[in-house]
């Protein structure tokens, strides 16, 4: 009789457990394919303010030399004129739709990327090459100061495959399909981007005392179009989430150039090199990561905090396209293929409803 009893309590425990695996599996498939409770929210805006570091990865070409005992010795590069932390902005808005497909669409910009370096040293400072033997004053000038500002803006569209399920311990019944704690979405991106790099760079030069400053100003348009593709990862407790999205873009290009004419504060008049304009196109590409904590202040808003990297390359940089030669062909080659690459945090808010 005892052994009986203790088959049927087996059988009792093993039909609980049958039972119990059946609750659980259902509440689960009703969450993750509904999405009632997982996630709260089929709308969503995002606010950042960036604080974003640029890496300064023109050529290095020598846009200044030094006498230095009757040897002229590399004083900048186009490297030397590295810019401080700039800000900017990223706004997004999206929303779930039906059948797990969802939209977005967002703006990135960056602004007062400035970088500059400045040395005075009487009758010693050289513009190098032909060009600054040929400018009066060029080549025994009293201080040279080089300037590199840019400007950063894009635009995407995204369509998104979600999905989204919510995670409970392995007691399920305690929990209700609401309250489980943590519910996590991952999207898969398809869009399109457009991004726009604006740059201008001036090297001015001043030859004398109580004389004006000259410049070789250049000036670069980059823009980047085309499609884009990526994965977005969130995983969401009751006051705490973490979220973050990697993005890749291969895009066409539409490269432009313009330069100021040359000329000196002791010729009058004279125009050493006329300006110059070009444009040509190319292929480029975006690369796009963010990693952020966010934290719930109320039932529809939470704080965020992250960290970002962005790189573009295929742009036309506007120090690159300095041509210190002295013949009818100079400053007539568009120099591309130049990269940007752009780190830091993003500090905002965002609404879930």
């Amino acid at each position: 009789m005892y052994r009986w009893w203790v088959i049927a309590r087996q059988a009792v425990l093993a039909g609980a457990v049958v039972v119990v695996t059946a609750i659980a599996a259902t509440r689960a498939t009703a969450a993750a394919g509904t999405g009632e409770c997982c996630p709260d929210w089929q709308r969503y805006a995002i606010f950042d303010v960036l604080f974003l570091q640029r890496d300064n990865a023109t050529s290095g070409a020598v846009i200044a030399e030094q006498d230095v005992g009757g040897e002229l010795q590399p004083l900048f590069t186009t490297q030397s004129m590295q810019s401080a932390v700039a800000p900017g902005v990223r706004l997004f808005y999206g929303q779930l739709g039906p059948d797990d497909i969802g939209w977005e669409v967002g703006y990135l910009g960056v602004y007062g990327m400035y970088g500059s370096d400045d040395r005075t040293d009487p009758d010693n400072l050289v513009v190098p090459g032909v060009l600054g033997q040929n400018v009066a004053g060029w080549s025994t000038a009293d201080q040279i100061r080089p300037t590199y500002a840019s400007s950063l803006n894009m635009a995407e569209f995204n369509l998104f495959r979600y999905r989204c399920c919510r995670e409970c311990p392995e007691d399920t019944l305690l929990w209700s399909r609401c309250d489980g704690p943590s519910c996590h979405c991952i999207n898969w991106l398809l869009g399109v981007r457009w991004a726009g790099l604006d740059e201008q760079a001036a090297l001015n030069v001043r030859c004398c005392e109580d004389d004006p400053f000259t410049a070789y100003s250049v000036r670069t348009s980059s823009q980047f179009i085309g499609p884009q593709m990526g994965v977005r990862g969130r995983r969401q407790w009751k006051n705490w989430a973490v979220e973050g999205w990697a993005k890749a873009m291969l895009a066409g290009t539409i490269l432009s150039s313009s330069a100021d004419p040359v000329t000196s504060s002791l010729a009058p008049g004279v125009v050493y090199r006329e300006g110059r304009s070009l444009s040509r196109g190319g292929v480029g590409f975006i690369g796009d990561l963010n990693g952020s904590v966010v934290r719930r202040l109320s039932n529809h808003w939470w704080l965020r905090a992250g960290y970002n990297l962005i790189w573009l390359s295929g742009a036309a940089l506007a120090p690159d396209q300095w041509d210190f030669t002295d013949t009818p062909d100079s400053g007539t080659t568009l120099v591309g293929g130049g990269g940007l690459f752009l780190h830091g945090a993003n500090l905002g808010v965002e609404a879930r409803w």
